[in-house]
Order: C-alpha cells, then structure tokens, then sequence
C-alpha cells in the first residue's frame, strides 16, 4: 500500500512538474510591451473576431495598430466601435491601397515596442499562441519567430486534401529547419514575431512580403525560428476561383524575389510522394487540385512577368473573408 501511494505522489509530482513548466513557457516575456500590428483590407466580416483573439492574450501595457488600407467598407466602422471600449487599439488609415509592405512601414514607425507580433485581419489566434513565440526572443540572435498556421476547410471541398497536405509540409519543412539549426524558416504572414531593430523598413512588393521580411532579416544578421505551438487558425479559400486568386498571387511574389523560398519545381518533386500520404478515396480530388494549383503558378509568373498592378494581382478570395 505504502508503495502504491509513493508511486501515486512521484506521478503527482510528474504531472505538477510538467504543469509548472508549461504555466511558465506560457507567461509572457518579462513586462516589456508588445504591439500587435493588423494590416486590413476591406475586413468588415472578420476583424474583429481576430482582434477579440488577441486582447485576452496581452497586457493593458501592450497595443494594437490597425491599419486600415483603402478600405471601401465598413472596416474602420468596425475598429472605431472597439476603440471605444479597449484603449489598447489604435487605428491608422491609409486613403488608397499600397499593399501590405506599406501598412507593415506604418506599423513598425509607430510601434513602442521592440518586439511587434504581426497578424492578419482574417485569422483566429489559438489561446496562448501569443505567448509561446515570445521566449524565443530570449536569445538575441533570433530576430524573427513564425507562427503555426492551421487551415480551416470542410472536408467535402475539392481542395480538403492538397490543403492540408500543403500546411502539413511547410509545417515539416519548418521543423527540419529548427532540427537542423539552419534558420532558414519561411515565414508565415498569418503569424509572425521580429525585433523592430531587425527590420526598419520593408520594400514595396506585390506578394510574398512574408517572405521577404525574412530576407531582409536574414541579411541583417539575424536568425529565423519556428514554434509550433503557436498556432493561428486559417480559413481557407473553398472555391476554384478563389484558390487561384490566392495562390496565384502569392506565386506572384515569390517570382518577384531572387533564391524564393518556394519554387514550382521544388514543389513538384515532392508532390508524389504527398499522394501516397492520403486515402485512395481522396486522389481525384488531390490530383485535380494539383492541376489547378499548377496552372496558379503558371499564371503568378505571368502576373509578375507582365507586371500586372497591385490590384490586378492580390485580388480578394472572398470565401476567405466570411
């Protein structure tokens, strides 16, 4: 019995000690401030389910700049009516779209912090995702941590299967980097944390502004990491249109960058191997998407080649929007 009850209490004292560990993983970085930078365009529908992910995770010293670009519906309506109620929001507008990389500018000249935790307007941050990028910042050569994306889609879609097979693998990619001690971590757009002092200002591109920031960083001197558990909730475009608005712009993008992160071809030689990680039920469905997603390559370097406008290329996939 005696025996029984020690092993209960050394068990016990496990588990507390686990706990214990994760309470302080989970606590945020000493008390510096943190701001929390949104770009948003035309977000009406869903900034404001982002924004209410994001207030419980930060603390009254911390804030949160909008940036409102262009927007020709009721966004900044929207934003005012929290400001009313939570001090800790502040807004800045810009009269006509310039992209992302300018609304990034805005944000880091006026943030009062070092560290700036940048999100979009259509994402859900999971409870504590916040916190876990921020220890990381603990060692000074880390001048950039990315989120963990995870996709929002029915099962049903026709783009169920490649989509998860897609966050799935730029997901082990990340991993192998950290494993590997490379750095070299691609970025998510959806979540990511830098030093201001490691980024100043970011140049004006038509798509890929993730990955470009890391570059910039990256040339700095600057190392690039990822935390799994910071996980951010994504959804997902659910039509055909849809699917080649978004990927083809960010294919845009990434041709506009010299050593991109992604490639066609890179993308190629692994995509049989993915095939054999699904349900036989699910290969029409994945080889179709597969199709689809390369003809969106194909038309994001015609884009960048052709030198399409802003607004030609980063159209808005509104099935992502509700």
């Amino acid at each position: 019995m005696e025996r029984k009850l020690n092993q209960k209490k050394f068990i016990l004292a496990g588990v507390k000690s686990v706990i214990r560990k994760v309470f302080r993983k989970l606590e945020k970085k000493s008390n510096k401030m943190i701001t929390i930078g949104i770009p948003t365009y035309n977000g009406e529908r869903t900034i404001k389910k982002c924004i209410n992910s994001v207030l419980p995770q930060i603390s009254k010293d911390d804030e949160i700049i909008i940036v409102a670009s262009g927007c020709t519906d009721d966004t900044v309506k929207v934003v005012k009516e929290m400001m009313n109620k939570e001090k800790k929001i502040k807004l800045m507008t810009e009269p006509e779209r310039r992209g992302k990389s300018s609304a990034i500018n805005l944000i880091i000249k006026n943030a009062k912090s070092d560290i700036i935790v940048q999100t979009d307007d259509d994402v859900i941050l999971e409870i504590g995702a916040i916190s876990f990028l921020l220890p990381l910042f603990e060692d000074e050569s880390i001048g950039a941590v990315s989120g963990n994306p995870i996709p929002i889609i029915p099962k049903e879609n026709l783009f169920y299967y490649w989509t998860i097979m897609s966050y799935r693998k730029i997901g082990e990619i990340r991993e192998k980097e950290v494993k590997n001690k490379t750095f070299n971590v691609h970025l998510s757009g959806y979540l990511l944390a830098f030093r201001k002092k490691a980024l100043r200002n970011v140049p004006f591109v038509k798509g890929a502004v993730d990955a470009l920031m890391g570059k910039i960083i990256k040339e700095k001197g600057y190392k690039l990491t990822y935390e799994s558990n910071a996980k951010v909730y994504v959804r997902c475009p659910t039509t055909i249109k849809d699917f080649l608005i978004q990927k083809a712009r960010v294919r845009a993008g990434y041709t506009y960058l010299q050593n991109a992160p992604r490639t066609m071809k890179k993308e190629i030689f692994y995509l049989p191997k993915e095939l054999f990680r699904i349900p036989l039920c699910g290969w029409p469905k994945f080889i179709l998407s597969g199709i689809i997603y390369t003809y969106s390559w194909i038309k994001g370097k015609y884009m960048a080649k052709t030198n399409k406008s802003l607004e030609e290329i980063w159209k808005t996939p509104e099935s992502t929007k509700n």
